[in-house]
């Protein structure tokens, strides 16, 4: 077991590395540094990494406390769904109804690999590759379809 400062060291290490691994392979592309994450351009929709003491994800959060306007962003991106898919070369998963590890409800469509541990270094390798290539994906895929979210068909 950790201590809750061994703990935190190991986290920040784990996105430091995967920081840097992702953020140079990004500029050897000529794509910016960082990832779009919050920076969608529609209010209520993240792309989200995720990584705890057994999986890692990626994926797509719609966060706002207003559920007609979730469902309506979630049935949206289900309209596409096979476009989505098709894009991440995986099903994914759906869950209109999400509970982090903080307690907020949101909805998640993601893509998740199991056997990681945010405290195993051994485990990085495999969930940055994993993160990284399929971050790559989504984001293309938002990118191509962020109009489509924005101010539909």
């Amino acid at each position: 077991m950790f201590s809750k400062g061994e703990a935190k060291k190991l986290r920040e290490e784990f996105w430091d590395r995967f920081k840097q691994m992702s953020a140079g392979r990004r500029t050897r592309k000529k794509l910016p540094g960082n990832w779009m994450l919050t920076q969608t351009g529609i209010k209520a929709v993240n792309l989200r990494f995720h990584v705890d003491r057994e999986v890692a994800q990626v994926g797509i959060d719609l966060e706002t406390r207003n559920m007609d306007k979730r469902i309506e962003l979630y049935e949206k991106l289900e309209s596409v769904k096979k476009l989505l898919e098709g894009a991440m070369e995986s099903p994914l998963i759906w869950e209109l109804e999400y509970i982090r590890e903080n307690g907020k409800s949101v909805s998640r469509i993601y893509l998740q690999m199991e056997g990681i541990d945010i405290y195993n270094s051994d485990t990085w390798p495999g969930a940055h590759q994993f993160m990284y290539e399929n971050m790559m994906k989504l984001e293309t895929f938002f990118q191509e379809y962020r109009d489509f979210f924005k101010y539909g068909p």
